[in-house]
């Protein structure tokens, strides 16, 4: 029993030494993280945003300056033209990254412009006598737009980058104008004559209310030097009316002008170009 034991205890230190060299060897097979990809993890980008717009405005209750007594309300329905009209938009895009998704702040300056018509009819009692007056109007919309953006990168590696994204934005209302073309036509000599009734342009600023709602979209990253080139395209949707009915334009009430309750949607395509502000060198290139 003592041989044995002594054995045993002679044998120990080289175990333990044989188990130690297996740790290290184990150790130092096992890859090391690249630190280029540990670099990226985490980033934040700041740059400059601009693109394109075209709006449709959509009406849930529709409103008519006048209220008919021999006829149905349904024929001074307004005419819109859906996306019609192109408008701008200018401003930050601020996105902090980590590990494939992106929270992005993009506030902006933005203009948004959407047209339609009505028509008004005078008819006497024989049906040749006929008065038609036309509205062909221009509603322009300067806000600020605050949308925040929760993006995501189908892949994380390489140049080309492409991603999605949703979220939420809230609009402020800075001015709104309205250019209203009139045109008027005359059936009473038999041959229709058509003459200009004019053209109005008046602010109606209060006719109209913030307003919120989301978007969705998807895009490309560019990544090239310390530059990121970001090419987005996004739809957004108000889930609150843009305008307030109930206001009415003097300048426009002889006209039976008033404000339907519109929910703006819009199409955007942007380009941006951010800028790290973790500096990627030499040794850190983008790709």
């Amino acid at each position: 029993m003592i041989l044995k034991g002594s054995s045993f205890v002679n044998k120990l230190p080289a175990f333990i030494c044989m188990m130690l060299m297996s740790s290290f060897l184990q150790a130092q097979m096992k890859p090391e993280k690249n630190p280029l990809e540990s670099f990226l993890d985490t980033q934040f980008w700041l740059g400059l945003k601009m693109g394109i717009n075209y709006t449709q405005a959509f009406p849930q209750t529709r409103n008519t300056g006048f209220s008919p007594i021999n006829y149905s309300a349904d024929s001074l329905q307004k005419s819109y033209d859906d996306f019609a009209l192109p408008g701008a938009h200018v401003g930050l895009e601020m996105n902090f990254y980590h590990r494939g998704f992106s929270v992005s702040f993009q506030p902006a300056y933005k203009r948004s412009r959407y047209k339609y018509n009505s028509l008004l009819e005078w008819q006497g009692e024989n049906s040749g006598n006929r008065f038609e007056t036309r509205y062909d109007v221009e509603q322009r919309l300067d806000v600020i737009e605050l949308p925040l953006m929760l993006k995501y990168d189908v892949i994380r590696s390489g140049k080309i980058r492409p991603f999605v994204m949703v979220g939420g934005f809230h609009s402020r209302i800075l001015a709104a104008q309205k250019e209203v073309e009139i045109t008027q036509i005359d059936y009473s000599s038999g041959n229709p004559l058509t003459s200009n009734g004019g053209n109005t342009s008046l602010g109606v600023k209060d006719a109209f209310k913030p307003f919120s709602g989301v978007a969705g979209g998807a895009g490309l990253n560019l990544d090239y030097w310390n530059i990121r080139t970001v090419f987005e395209v996004s739809y957004k949707r108000s889930l609150t009316s843009a305008t307030q009915p109930n206001v009415q334009q003097n300048e426009l009430a002889s006209l039976g002008e008033t404000n339907d309750e519109v929910f703006l949607r819009d199409f955007n395509v942007s380009l941006s170009f951010v800028f790290p502000f973790r500096y990627i060198d030499s040794q850190f290139k983008a790709y």
